[in-house]
């Protein structure tokens, strides 16, 4: 893939793996993002919500060692190439807005999982939309603790936000 289908992978999950996951998340996805390996996509924005991600209603019940996620999401960025992604589900049922939320690694090749791309302006897809009917994703997925993917979210926005866009914050102040 050219470098935009890495930008998740590099920018955001990547540093969230690290600020947020377990030792055993970290050995097997941080060498794989840093090689290029897998392309990552993020599942946070929803139709009936948009970018409020606390009003977020795609649902994720815990079923012994799985959570079963079902729902959807928009705007999705590579979904149709991704083989992992970054994803903000309500696990915990009657929560509220920034409650009981959990953000976990969804492996995007499951069962069960529908991508839909869809057309831009441009004539490209460069979004999806992404529909979960009930995706078996292991509790050991779970990035931060379970009902604390509000915490986890905000770290992955804050990179996704602040040091993502370094190199061009960097290459402006020189040519300004």
């Amino acid at each position: 893939p050219d470098g935009s289908g890495l930008f998740v992978g590099l920018q955001h999950a990547g540093p969230t793996l690290m600020l947020c996951g377990t030792p055993q998340q970290k050995a097997f996805h941080l060498p794989r993002i840093l090689r290029g390996q897998d392309i990552w996509c993020q599942g946070f924005s929803e139709h009936s919500a948009g970018s409020d991600l606390a009003s977020i209603g795609c649902r994720g019940t815990v079923q012994g060692d799985h959570i079963v996620v079902n729902g959807s999401k928009i705007w999705t960025s590579f979904a149709q190439a991704a083989d992992f992604q970054e994803l903000l589900v309500r696990t915990e049922p009657g929560s509220k807005r920034q409650q009981g939320l959990s953000w976990l690694i969804c492996d995007m090749h499951a069962p069960d999982i529908k991508v839909r791309p869809i057309r831009s302006l441009d004539g490209e897809y460069h979004n999806c939309e992404v529909f979960y009917d009930d995706v078996r994703i292991p509790l050991s997925n779970v990035v931060g603790k379970p009902g604390d993917g509000w915490n986890v979210s905000m770290a992955t926005l804050a990179f996704e936000r602040g040091t993502a866009f370094i190199e061009s914050q960097m290459r402006l102040s020189v040519t300004v």
